[in-house]
Order: structure tokens, then sequence, then C-alpha cells
């Protein structure tokens, strides 16, 4: 694989790190620290991906694993805010389904 045909993957899996980063913080200016070091990993991997890796694609295998943590970690952060502190009391649950709860004073002995 050229060094033409890695770069069609890798700038997409970059684009899409930036996107997570900024869906997940709201905002990512170029001149943020996040920002700078993606840029400078990417670029600081070119010459490394093209010599000196066990495998020519690991770079973009390890960013694409990355992208998608982001994602994940991005989804599951919605899920858990969207179902969270909806849990019912025994008394909600059973008059949903059109039973109730006999009362406490009923059960002295």
């Amino acid at each position: 694989m050229s060094a033409l045909e890695r770069s069609k993957t890798a700038i997409p899996t970059f684009r899409k790190i930036i996107s997570e980063l900024r869906k997940s913080k709201g905002v990512l200016p170029r001149d943020s620290k996040e920002f700078r070091f993606l840029v400078d990993q990417m670029r600081g991997h070119q010459v490394t991906q093209k010599m000196h890796c066990k495998s020519p694609n690991e770079m973009e295998h390890l960013a694409s694993t990355y992208a998608s943590y982001l994602h994940s970690t991005r989804v599951l952060s919605q899920l858990h805010d969207r179902y969270k502190g909806n849990e019912k009391t025994v008394e909600e649950s059973a008059h949903l389904v059109g039973l109730q709860v006999p009362e406490k004073n009923q059960w002295k002995l």
C-alpha cells in the first residue's frame, strides 16, 4: 500500500477524532492543546508509518481504535444521562401495572 493510499484512511480518521472531541467538549479550537497534540502526532508518525512500524497500518489502526473509543464513550454518557434517576418506587411501579401495594398497617399482628 503506498503512502498516498494510507493517507486516504489517516485523514478521515483524524477528522473523526476531532469531530468526537468537538462533540464531547462542545468546541475544540485549533489553538487548543488537544488539537495541537493530535496534529503533532499525525505529522510525527508520517515517517514512522513508512519506515519503523511493525505493520504499515499500525498507527492508523491505533487512531481508528481511539476514534471508536471516543464515540462509544460519548454515546454511553448520553445514554447514562438520558436514563439515570428515572427509577420508580415499588408503589409507583405497582400502580403502573394496575396493582396496589398493601398498606403497612395491615401487616401488624
